[in-house]
């Protein structure tokens, strides 16, 4: 009686890179923008705070102040829009599962609409809504109640714990595109699934 050995299947040679890592679409231009947007005003509107902490008083404090106020109302209306948007428009395969995990996007949309409540609370408690162009800001807080200390406190932490997510999310979209781009060859992604549903429930996206 003889024995018949079957060869094991060998694996191609090489390997292209398209078959290896998955195609991710493009984020339409609406939600780039957005994104960036964004980005740019809670930068500026930490430095802001941040600098306007350590001057203290004077003009350009005062300027400071105007801006962060102004800067702060507008991120919180512009972070509402995206999560419309982000509700409105499906985008599955245009985000790598790996990049900017679901738990971080929701701390830094939660973040993302904290932290502007508690400093606009805070500046109603005391007394100053004013913006630019001569508008105020509509109280959300009773002025006077004598909270403001507590609420600009807590906007001050939770402000820093944003940005230490922001390098959190920044750290982990740059590993991801290492991941898919440079170290092709070292990290191989798995295939995916054709995505055949028109409405795919609970999109992945910054």
């Amino acid at each position: 009686m003889t024995m018949t050995v079957v060869p094991e299947p060998q694996m191609p040679a090489r390997m292209t890179a398209a078959s290896t890592v998955p195609m991710v679409r493009a984020f339409p231009r609406v939600s780039v923008v957005l994104h960036w947007l964004i980005a740019v005003m809670v930068l500026a509107m930490f430095a802001s705070g941040v600098m306007m902490k350590q001057i203290g008083e004077g003009a350009l404090a005062d300027q400071l102040y105007t801006f962060h106020k102004t800067s702060g109302a507008s991120i919180l209306v512009l972070v509402i829009v995206r999560l419309i948007y982000r509700a409105a428009v499906h985008l599955a395969g245009r985000w790598s599962p790996g990049a900017g995990s679901r738990g971080v996007h929701a701390v830094l949309y939660l973040g993302l609409i904290l932290v502007p409540l508690l400093g606009w609370a805070g500046i109603s408690d005391y007394g100053a809504r004013a913006v630019y162009f001569g508008l105020s800001l509509p109280a959300i807080w009773p002025e006077g109640a004598g909270y403001d200390w507590w609420l600009f406190k807590s906007h001050a932490v939770l402000a820093f714990l944003l940005v230490a997510c922001v390098a959190i999310h920044i750290g982990l979209a740059l590993g991801d595109y290492i991941e898919r781009g440079g170290n092709r060859a070292s990290f191989p992604a798995e295939p995916r699934e054709p995505d055949n549903s028109a409405s795919p429930a609970g999109p992945d996206m910054p």
